[in-house]
């Protein structure tokens, strides 16, 4: 006499013949490459879209951190560099992040 578990295998391989067991081996959702990304020349290009803070937005983060702006700020390693005098009156030089304001660091030479 079989037992439960022998019937109960059987009867799910006669279950998954009958269903296919083939068509789990379907196309793939993307067979002749026509979506964008997989296009020649296309770049994922995201940090270049995305828009700059301000300097008012920037001077506003600096002063929250007490810090005085006293120059321009300019790019260095996808940083913003901001020339500033901390609450001594010393020259410090600050890292900011040009994309959401946010104090990264001081930078002292």
């Amino acid at each position: 006499m079989f037992s439960t578990k022998t019937i109960l295998a059987a009867a799910s391989l006669a279950v998954l013949s009958a269903a296919g067991i083939g068509s789990a081996a379907a196309a793939p959702w993307d067979r002749d490459h026509d979506r964008f990304d997989h296009r020649n020349g296309y770049r994922h290009e995201r940090f270049e879209r995305r828009a700059f803070v301000d300097r008012v937005r920037l001077e506003q983060a600096l002063r929250f951190h007490r810090y005085r702006v006293i120059g321009e700020p300019y790019f260095v390693h996808d940083r913003y560099v901001v020339r500033t005098h901390d609450r001594f009156g010393r020259i410090i030089f600050v890292q900011v992040d040009p994309y959401s304001g946010a104090f990264v660091r001081e930078v002292r030479l």
